[in-house]
């Protein structure tokens, strides 16, 4: 409890840095000032738009026809995506959600594992033959964190390659790629998180310098930026199969029953097909911005930070491993990123919940509106709408107001930073109360014993989005994260959803404003 209790101070603080370093004078709408924004790593260029379309070194021809969709959500991410992923959105198929720490409703087939979801995680890893990409925000230390599990899946990996080349004709490539983020137990060291990888791999037995097994590349690269920090989750293995979502690699997403979990929860969406070469192109994207581990020789466990050191490299890899994309079933599916100098999501998203015809429900970790909703937190009613509002929760108001669309929320409860959801919502019901729609908006704070981490949306039952995204400003403007999203319309996933939505709707617990913020 007293971790769990550090981790809540912790996110005010960082709470009250982001609002400082934003800077109270930002916009309500895209969180822009007239002063220039300063990224430590340097100027941010747009990104390859080719590459996220899929076509990248594929000749177009190559890539399967995927002719403009009938449904009326599928058309709003395929009209915002063309040329940017919308070629890429047929011919796709469900894998799973994966959950975290386990999935308590029993309903997915998912057996519950020490490790949780992350044993899930290990298991695509392992049955990889072609190439593993692995971006996330964080990487715990020690020996019983989830990363020493997932090095121990890329030494047998590494393993499988030696005693069978035979499997392996163009060999693996490992890429595994970090935020630039600080963690509980290194609040002053943002690199903390890949040097605790090179750790684990190298006690797992998998070299970092000089590895002279043929067919086996190993990378490791820590995001350049420090502000805004690179806030994807993700794992794609051989180009075929995307995994997107919430869960970084933590202890906190562990189960309780072993040593440091605390029971957070949260959800990954494994998708197959042709999307995944969207994700890839993401993950090159954040790659090209961040800087490489290069160890000499002799490098040990115990050496690591001396032997080992980011540097710059001008020589980006190659832009996909695999072959073209292949379909792997009749669904469609769409990827959506987002960073600075680059915010297709965050027209996207506002978009999709606009055209919500009768349900939108969430479930999420944060939400907020506007920079100086934030900044205002105790102010009496809330933060009036739409001023102070996101675009995204326009959208969503909106799709209440014009089409009567009911929305419901779980959302994590934080005793230290609830007044920010609280003073947003106030807001929205005082606008929605004349207007006789209030019951429109029902919310509940999350039953979950270790608290909800999950950004994920079921739109009219017809579109699932699962990401790294909160519906906060800290995720959205040229100042905002870089996010990645999955989204499908897939029948087997919209099932899979709803399932897991309704059952933390009904261990959910009645949200009430207190009286001074009361609508």
């Amino acid at each position: 409890m007293g971790t769990l209790l550090f981790f809540r101070v912790f996110g005010v603080v960082v709470l009250l840095g982001l609002l400082l370093t934003l800077g109270i004078g930002a916009g309500v709408s895209g969180f822009r000032t007239d002063a220039p924004v300063t990224l430590l790593g340097g100027p941010l260029l747009p990104p390859d738009l080719a590459a996220l379309d899929g076509l990248g070194e594929v000749a177009p021809a190559l890539v399967q026809d995927c002719p403009e969709p009938g449904a009326p959500l599928d058309r709003v991410l395929y009209d915002h995506l063309r040329g940017q992923g919308a070629a890429l959105s047929c011919g796709n198929a469900f894998g799973k959600l994966v959950h975290f720490p386990n999935d308590d409703s029993g309903l997915s087939g998912q057996a519950p594992n020490p490790m949780g979801g992350f044993a899930e995680m290990a298991r695509q890893i392992s049955a990889a033959r072609h190439e593993v990409l692995l971006a996330n925000m964080l990487w715990d230390d020690g020996a019983d964190s989830p990363g020493a599990l997932l090095a121990q899946a890329i030494a047998g990996l590494r393993r499988q390659v030696a005693q069978h080349p035979e499997r392996f004709p163009d060999g693996v490539t490992v890429r595994l790629m970090f935020g630039n983020s600080i963690r509980l137990d290194s609040l002053l060291d943002s690199t903390s998180s890949v040097y605790s990888a090179a750790q684990h791999l190298l006690e797992a037995g998998v070299p970092l310098a000089h590895d002279q097994l043929p067919g086996f590349t190993l990378q490791l690269a820590n995001y350049t930026y420090a502000y805004p920090h690179n806030h994807l989750k993700l794992l794609v293995i051989d180009g075929q199969t995307a995994t997107a979502g919430g869960a970084n690699i933590s202890l906190f997403h562990v189960p309780s029953s072993n040593p440091g979990g605390l029971d957070l929860t949260d959800l990954l969406l494994t998708l197959r097909g042709p999307v995944a070469r969207h994700t890839v192109a993401a993950f090159r994207d954040s790659w090209l911005l961040s800087r490489p581990l290069r160890c000499g020789v002799g490098v040990t466990v115990a050496n690591v930070r001396q032997n080992c050191a980011l540097v710059d490299d001008e020589t980006p890899y190659p832009l996909f491993y695999t072959a073209p994309p292949q379909p792997a079933g009749t669904s469609r599916a769409y990827g959506l990123y987002r960073r600075a100098g680059y915010e297709t999501q965050d027209s996207a998203l506002p978009a999709l919940f606009a055209a919500a015809g009768s349900s939108i429900d969430l479930m999420q970790s944060q939400i907020s509106g506007t920079v100086q909703c934030s900044l205002s937190l105790t102010a009496p009613g809330g933060c009036p709408f739409p001023a102070q509002d996101l675009p995204v929760w326009q959208a969503i108001v909106g799709a209440i107001r014009d089409h009567g669309v009911r929305v419901r929320l779980v959302l994590d409860h934080d005793p230290l930073l609830q007044v920010e959801p609280l003073s947003l919502l106030a807001g929205i019901q005082a606008y929605l109360k004349p207007l006789g729609l209030e019951d429109r908006l029902q919310v509940r704070w999350s039953g979950t014993a270790g608290g909800m981490h999950t950004k994920a949306a079921l739109v009219d039952d017809a579109m699932l989005t699962v990401g790294s995204l909160n519906l906060h400003f800290s995720s959205f403007g040229e100042r905002g994260l870089s996010e990645y999203t999955l989204a499908t319309s897939d029948p087997a996933a919209l099932k899979a959803i709803r399932q897991t939505f309704d059952f933390e709707w009904a261990r959910g617990k009645t949200m009430d404003f207190p009286a001074w913020l009361g609508p």
